[in-house]
């Protein structure tokens, strides 16, 4: 194994906030739906399991991946990097506490270019850049709109959710680009008063 350089920068979540967002009923009644989209999936896998899904981690998990996204987008456009040579790292352990991580790592300088450590000294503006994009996709109303649970179209594991807004490089992407939802971050053209974060 060679050595492996790189940096990053970690958002912390305010784990109380979180639960106590994920327990409202209208976004637990949001959550059946991609639960439903869920059970279509692992019907079509034999059963396959997401362990976070299956311990009641689905809607913490899917909103703070989803942020991720918008803010690979948003950093890569300033920091030096491609969005494809950034990563994530979704940590979602109930009780415990939340977070996303945004990292490179190579095994030369490219790793070290000191883009993200940029970042980190302006996170704010970026998270305030990544939330303005994810409120409105170029395929809305139909992104926004998306039944999980459509077997026609069968992206089981999406919400809000297409390649305007949300799929990012599959390079960056720990779940291959699945379990992403805009509409439990940001306000969508839907309206459903789901959103984590309000409008910013």
């Amino acid at each position: 194994m060679g050595d492996h350089r790189g940096e990053g920068v970690f958002i912390q979540f305010d784990t109380e906030a979180i639960e106590n967002w994920a327990a409202r009923p209208d976004v637990q009644e949001h959550g059946l739906k991609l639960l439903g989209g869920y059970e279509a999936w692992k019907a079509e896998r034999n059963g396959a399991q997401k362990k976070f899904v299956e311990e009641g981690g689905l809607l913490p998990y899917v909103m703070l991946h989803s942020f991720a996204h918008l803010l690979v987008t948003s950093v890569s456009l300033e920091c030096g990097y491609p969005a494809s040579s950034i990563r994530e790292r979704i940590y979602a352990i109930p009780d415990v506490g939340y977070g996303v991580l945004l990292f490179t790592g190579t095994s030369d300088a490219e790793g070290t270019l000191g883009g993200l450590v940029q970042v980190g000294r302006r996170i704010h503006e970026h998270i305030r850049t990544a939330l303005n994009m994810g409120e409105l996709c170029s395929n809305d109303p139909v992104c926004a709109q998306h039944d999980p649970a459509n077997q026609h179209e069968r992206r089981y594991l999406h919400g809000a959710a297409c390649h305007g807004c949300l799929l990012i490089s599959e390079t960056s992407c720990e779940q291959h680009k699945e379990f992403l939802d805009r509409a439990l971050v940001v306000p969508t053209v839907d309206s459903l008063g789901i959103e984590f974060f309000g409008r910013s």
